[in-house]
């Protein structure tokens, strides 16, 4: 998981240099007010109506014996804007994969997420090279997951089962911070 994870930040910062209003670096505040996920994400606008975004997640903290959100993920999307890239309103297709280790009270979650969807956004330009870009986006995830008690005491966490799910509903949704890079 780590490589993977190292691998990814790799080929975020990696990306060739280019000319005009091409590359876009990005965080997502709603990812970090929600239990502080730590995100990094770019964008490489290759026609003056079409970019691709990557994003990567990361958050390693379990909160008290009872509370854990740790997970990491990837997601990628395609965009199409309908005035110019990296401004106004886009359409998009993304798909993404993620690992979690996640519980509340009762139960803990161990496991693995991958699918896809359909999205909208809306870039608003704040300065010359700053953006908030808001998107949300509907699609499909399929979650494959052991459940187990959160009892933490030695020997007695109770195995329920390897579980999975369908699930269909909102798979991204971001207020994003952009810094443009010329």
């Amino acid at each position: 998981m780590k490589k993977f994870f190292i691998a990814a930040i790799l080929s975020l910062i990696c990306i060739p240099v280019a000319n005009a209003q091409k590359i876009a670096v990005k965080t997502n505040l709603l990812e970090w007010a929600a239990l502080g996920t730590i995100n990094a994400g770019a964008e490489y606008a290759f026609t003056d109506h079409w970019s691709l975004e990557a994003d990567v997640v990361w958050n390693p903290w379990t909160y008290s014996k009872q509370r854990s959100a740790e997970c990491w993920g990837v997601q990628a999307e395609g965009r199409y804007y309908l005035c110019q890239s990296f401004f106004g309103h886009y359409f998009g297709a993304h798909a993404q994969y993620g690992n979690y280790d996640c519980g509340m009270w009762k139960y803990r979650y161990d496991g693995w997420l991958a699918g896809g969807g359909l999205s909208y956004g809306y870039v608003l330009p704040l300065a010359k090279r700053w953006r908030m870009d808001f998107n949300i986006g509907f699609g499909y995830n399929r979650m494959n997951y052991d459940k187990t008690s959160r009892e933490y005491r030695t020997g007695d966490v109770e195995m329920f089962g390897r579980e999975s799910r369908n699930y269909w509903g909102i798979t991204r949704a971001g207020i994003n911070l952009v810094f443009i890079i010329k």
